[in-house]
């Protein structure tokens, strides 16, 4: 990645695509007893639920741990607020473009405001937590055992103050852009603005 006269939309995709990465990880299925990531796809899901019910729960929240730790690397970088606003939502865009066959965007939302707001209250030792919690009310005692395990093995070992990715490192990458050569953000979706710009400056950007 160029790091001078950056298209404010490579910047973007840069950070979606990192949001992702964890998912994409055989390390962390292992953390749940799996012997890689599986890849039963959209389709068996639908159409075994049940079988595929710890799946979707680890997919779901991983996703959106990744989305926080890239929103957290915005927040602390050296943008203007309103450049942070327009990259947060050209990543918020991206996201829910790419992930439409796992969440409704009022779901993602919803669930996105709801864990920021945990991880702000939570020890930062104790990051998993808030999940954990979640998940027993909504997996099986034997998923949500595997569940409770693997995300405390996942998230003890060396991501103190983040979930899964350095929200510092992000934040450095970032400010070591001098300025965007394109600041017209490209959305996809162009109601995620209108609907949750000022939700994101709210409930992420201007919390603390």
């Amino acid at each position: 990645m160029e790091e001078k006269n950056i298209d404010i939309n490579d910047l973007v995709t840069y950070l979606s695509g990192t949001s992702l990465k964890p998912l994409l990880d055989d390390d962390l299925w292992r953390c749940y007893g799996y012997r890689k990531r599986p890849v039963s796809g959209a389709i068996f899901s639908k159409m075994f639920p049940k079988r595929h019910e710890l799946e979707n729960f680890i997919t779901k929240e991983v996703l959106t741990m990744g989305v926080i730790d890239v929103l957290n690397g915005v927040k602390k970088s050296n943008l203007s607020p309103d450049d942070k606003l327009l990259v947060s939502l050209g990543v918020v865009d991206q996201f829910l473009a790419t992930t439409k066959h796992l969440f409704t965007d009022d779901v993602f939302m919803d669930n996105l405001f709801t864990a920021y707001d945990s991880f702000l209250k939570s020890e930062k030792s104790k990051l998993y937590t808030p999940s954990i919690l979640k998940a027993k009310t909504i997996l099986n005692k034997e998923d949500f055992a595997k569940y409770m395990v693997g995300t405390i093995r996942l998230l003890s070992e060396e991501h103190i103050e983040d979930y899964l990715l350095k929200s510092n490192a992000l934040r450095d990458t970032i400010n070591r852009l001098s300025g965007f050569s394109e600041t017209k953000l490209s959305i996809e979706m162009p109601e995620i603005y209108r609907k949750y710009g000022s939700l994101i400056q709210k409930n992420i950007l201007s919390s603390s």
